[in-house]
């Protein structure tokens, strides 16, 4: 027989007889026997993947050792069966549904502060050294937290919401000021964060895929606009800014905050050829629509020019009021400034910066408005992309031109301009708004760099004051479609106001001394200076008080208001913050200098919120910069105190500080090293994680590929406010940033952190 069949053994003998009683040594030996195979319950996944038998050793079975290659099994051990195996997985999935749902319940009916806490450590899971490594650790964590809380995570009633946002007590200071003064302190309704993604407000929208150009044809108008074609109709506008429909309360998607988005803001831009005005290749289209956004974003709140004429001479090619300096000073801030709205622009900023320049070396003798609000444009370009020296000699010059033609720093009018305007009316006109528009921005940029510019203000009228008390209401403008105020609004009338106040207190703090701000600041000017600001924001008109739907000019006005009081208060938070301020009408006697302060640091916040929202990519504003080092600030020192480290809503808002720098820093260079003097600050404090850190640096640094091969950046301003008060060295930008340069390095070396 054949060796390939399997030898056949005799069959058994039935009980009791003779054969089944032998013993076995009796019967002939028929082969080897047979080796019994060792059966494993389940196979690893490689040899269940080639289809071969398994002997199931851990940790690695034969034919995987053999192989050399890893060995892995779905079962969690020998006596597991792949049925057993996938009952266990199911069941670790349910829990793990049945925490996640449980989290979200708790998202949803804590209060803010826990909700943003328990998302924090929800992230942290991505970071096991420093956070929990499952959901249900972080769900067990948070319940034992929530123990002892008073506040019990419950899904709060219509009623109940309501009597919430009642204030604990009506003789607190900020219900005080809210009742008395609603158009600076509104009533702030707590945010609903189930209407607004954080997780948007914190990504940068510059490292979002670039969309398309949201400009519509130059015939075409915004569907919310409501504007006289007629031109007799127009003629008899005077000026007023037309009537813009209010989008109604069906959506807020109908809310366009900025008219420039979609329409050349005004005919006359149309019919201008940049092309003799500069040498720099331009489209006429694109000049237009970087001069609209200006009109629209910056022009408002501090209007170097005025407009109207503006565009005449443009348009006529005359030299009064427009100049080729002017328009490549004004072309090369649109540029830098705009360039996240119009990406065409950003390769021509150094161009423009560079024919400006060159013609301000020509014209800076020269004595003419054009050359002084000029000189403004050329500071805040260069010094926003870091050419902090020539920044700061372009300003010196411009303000001592401004001086030698007497629009500000003069004692008496027989030295101020009005002796040569000798009253006429288009020049009288350009001078009140050249002279108080770089006044303006004089007291705006002190206002951060800590340092007195302007001693004494313009003696020429506010902008529009010399037409309404000399009889010229009916002064004729020429017609055409403009969405640009010819004649100044009360915005800038309401900033001129400010900018008095703001002047007083620079000069009592940041004036020619060497003394600090700790040691000048007294609590009787602090009063005298605070019934100012408080007097001037109660005779607001109703058309300037806080809105959901503001006009970007506004929440400008607002978010200046409340940084000027945080400045005013700033020296008194380390010493005398409990020292009482008494202001008439307010009757709260236990005011202090910081229950103020921390009033315009809640107002605060809620403005940077609506202004992220609306303005998210058009954060370009000098103000936008200033808002945001002041709340920075405001969290970073609110952190120092105990039991706040980590705040969860101070880390909110300081990460909504870094990301709006962010989304600057694709405009202005400067924000780099801004960004970097408050992490430091940060980290010297211990608010921010090492990871946290790398993150921002790491957005950073996409954003700043742009800027490769470009000399390093300087600033001059002030990044730390309340060591400021005591130690203005040590705050300084420039100073800050070295220190998180040597943070870095040695975090690199001793961790491998912070690259």
């Amino acid at each position: 027989m054949s060796d390939n069949y399997k030898r056949l053994l005799p069959a058994p003998m039935p009980p009791g007889s003779a054969q089944a009683n032998a013993p076995e040594s009796s019967f002939p030996e028929t082969g080897p026997p047979v080796k019994k195979r060792t059966v494993s319950k389940a196979a690893c996944n490689n040899c269940r993947l080639k289809k071969i038998r398994c002997d199931g050793k851990r940790p690695s079975c034969t034919a995987c050792s053999k192989a050399n290659v890893d060995c892995n099994f779905v079962t969690a051990s020998s006596d597991e069966t792949p049925f057993m195996a996938l009952k266990r997985e199911v069941e670790s999935l349910k829990k793990s549904t049945e925490d996640m749902l449980e989290i979200f319940d708790l998202l949803e009916s804590t209060p803010d502060a826990v909700s943003l806490h328990i998302l924090r450590r929800l992230k942290s899971t991505r970071n096991p050294p420093e956070g929990a490594n499952d959901p249900s650790d972080v769900l067990a964590s948070v319940k034992k937290e929530l123990e002892d809380e008073l506040l019990l995570p419950v899904k709060l009633s219509n009623r109940q919401l309501i009597i919430s946002l009642i204030p604990e007590t009506q003789q607190s200071l900020e219900h005080e000021l809210m009742m008395r003064c609603p158009t600076a302190y509104p009533m702030l309704i707590p945010v609903e964060t189930l209407f607004i993604n954080l997780a948007d407000l914190l990504r940068p929208v510059i490292l979002e895929h670039p969309r398309a150009s949201s400009f519509m044809g130059h015939g075409d108008a915004s569907s919310s606009l409501t504007v006289a074609s007629d031109p007799g109709e127009s003629s008899s506008r005077g000026g007023i800014t037309p009537v813009v429909s209010e989008a109604t309360d069906n959506g807020l998607g109908n809310f366009e905050p900025l008219q420039s988005m979609h329409t050349i803001i005004d005919d006359r831009l149309r019919d201008v050829n940049f092309q003799t005005w500069t040498s720099v290749p331009i489209t006429n289209e694109l000049a237009a629509t970087l001069i609209s956004l200006y009109l629209e974003i910056d022009h408002p709140g501090c209007p170097l020019f005025d407009a109207d004429l503006f565009l005449n001479d443009c348009v006529q090619g005359k030299t009064h009021f427009c100049s080729s300096l002017l328009v490549n000073a004004l072309l090369a801030w649109s540029c830098q400034s705009y360039s996240n709205l119009q990406l065409d622009a950003t390769a021509l900023v150094v161009a423009f910066e560079a024919e400006a320049e060159r013609l301000w070396h020509i014209e800076k003798y020269t004595n003419t408005l054009t050359a002084a609000a000029a000189a403004q444009f050329l500071n805040s370009t260069s010094s926003s992309r870091g050419r902090d020296e020539f920044a700061n000699q372009c300003l010196d010059e411009g303000i001592q031109m401004g001086k030698r033609m007497g629009l500000f720093g003069v004692g008496s009018e027989n030295a101020s301009a009005l002796t040569w305007l000798d009253h006429h009316q288009d020049w009288l006109r350009a001078a009140c708004h050249t002279s108080w528009g770089i006044f303006s921005c004089a007291c705006i940029r002190s206002l951060h760099l800590h340092r007195a510019e302007i001693e004494k203000p313009p003696l020429l009228p506010m902008p529009g004051e010399y037409f309404e008390t000399h009889g010229y209401s009916g002064y004729a403008f020429p017609p055409g479609r403009t969405l640009v105020p010819t004649r100044v609004g009360e915005i800038f009338k309401a900033i001129c106001t400010l900018n008095l106040i703001v002047h007083d207190i620079i000069w009592a703090y940041f004036g020619e001394s060497d003394v600090v701000p700790a040691t000048r600041a007294t609590v009787e000017f602090a009063e005298q200076i605070y019934q100012r600001l408080f007097d001037w924001a109660v005779g607001l008109p109703l058309e300037l008080s806080r809105g959901r739907r503001n006009r970007h000019s506004t929440l400008m006005l607002h978010l200046y208001y409340h940084c000027t009081v945080m400045e005013l208060f700033w020296p008194f938070l380390q010493s005398s913050g409990d020292r009482v301020i008494r202001v008439d009408q307010v009757i709260a006697t236990t005011a202090t200098a910081k229950d103020i302060h921390k009033s315009s640091v809640n107002q605060l916040k809620r403005l940077a919120l609506m202004y992220c929202i609306d303005f998210n990519k058009t954060c370009s504003s000098i103000l936008w910069h200033i808002a945001l080092l002041y709340l920075a600030n405001a969290m970073l020192c609110k952190t120092t105190q105990p039991g706040n480290l980590r705040d969860p809503e101070c880390w909110f808002y300081f990460m909504l500080c870094m990301t709006g720098y962010e989304n600057m820093y694709g405009s202005f260079r400067v924000a780099e090293i801004t960004i970097l003097g408050l992490l430091s600050m940060a980290l010297r404090n211990r608010f921010l994680s090492t990871s946290e850190a790398n993150t921002v640096l790491i957005d950073m640094r996409r954003i700043g590929t742009r800027y490769d091969g470009q000399s390093p950046v300087r600033g001059s301003f002030m990044v730390d406010l309340e060591l400021a008060m005591t130690n203005p060295r040590e705050a300084h930008v420039q100073t800050l940033a070295s220190a998180f340069h040597e943070l870095a390095i040695f975090r690199e070396f001793t961790t491998g952190e912070l690259r």
